[in-house]
């Protein structure tokens, strides 16, 4: 019996090895799948960009730079992408402020109303932006802010997903070691600068991320603010003007592989804090 139980363990071990590299394969075989449904659009989009036609090319032959070149030389165009930077980084930065100052007062403070405050700002989330679309546009109207760069960035500040997002993370900040600071000292304002806020840069990172992204892709709000070309953002201009090269396949492809480009840059400078914020959410300690 021995000697046949020895025998049989080889068997079950190279069967279990084999079940583990099957297993394996078709994991990454999955993986492979999905990056080319993932990535084969952009490329695509990006060979399409390199040809000098009026209508979309995937070949790749007599591939050139001349849609490029002819993008980057022309002034209205390179006031979308200036006003798009403008517009994403002044809410992104805006936003990330006043949601992680929200959410330190609804983890760590306590005043009357905090909790009723806070379920009536998450319900706000269950709102289309089209139901409050006529209401903010006859308010920014109303201000003045049409065709102004005050009515792209204000309308946008804040958001209750964010300061959820930002409140869920800073109430597992332990309350003894705010105490401590207190004992020390150190008032709400010290406490947020010098304890909140530098262990909150991983969801603020990830926060910023989806907040620039989102904004810098957004189309509906910039179309009806900007009524002026020159105020247009990215987006909003390379689909709605009638100038030459919104009526090229190839030059709108190219068009919007640039406005690829900052996401691209801005998750490859924010990765590391993205992944990280990411997993801090996920995996409770």
């Amino acid at each position: 019996m021995s000697s046949a139980t020895a025998t049989g363990r080889p068997a079950v071990r190279a069967r279990r090895n084999t079940r583990r590299g099957a297993q394996a394969a078709a994991v990454h075989l999955a993986a492979i799948v999905t990056s080319f449904v993932c990535a084969g659009p952009v490329m695509l989009l990006i060979v399409a960009s390199l040809h000098d036609s009026v209508f979309a090319d995937f070949s790749l032959t007599d591939l050139t730079v001349a849609n490029y070149e002819q993008l980057l030389s022309n002034a209205v165009f390179l006031r979308w992408i200036v006003n798009s930077l403008l517009v994403a980084l002044a809410v992104t930065a805006l936003t990330v402020a006043v949601d992680v100052l929200a959410a330190y007062a609804f983890a760590k403070m306590r005043f009357a109303g905090r909790d009723v405050t806070f379920r009536i700002m998450l319900a706000t989330m269950m709102l289309p932006f089209s139901a409050t679309l006529v209401p903010v546009y006859l308010l920014a109207s109303e201000f003045g802010m049409i065709d102004r760069y005050s009515g792209l960035i204000i309308p946008a500040l804040a958001g209750p997903l964010g300061v959820y997002l930002l409140r869920q993370f800073i109430r597992g900040i332990p309350d003894s070691l705010l105490e401590a600071a207190r004992i020390d000292g150190a008032g709400h304002g010290g406490i947020f600068a010098r304890i909140v806020l530098p262990l909150c840069r991983q969801p603020m990172a990830v926060l910023a991320i989806f907040t620039f992204v989102a904004n810098w892709n957004t189309f509906l709000w910039p179309l009806l603010m900007a009524q002026s070309e020159h105020m247009m953002t990215l987006p909003v201009g390379i689909a709605t003007t009638n100038t030459q090269f919104a009526q090229n396949i190839s030059m709108l492809t190219a068009g919007a592989v640039i406005s690829i480009v900052p996401m691209a840059l801005l998750f490859a400078a924010f990765q590391r804090h993205f992944i990280g914020g990411v997993l801090a959410g996920a995996v409770k300690s």
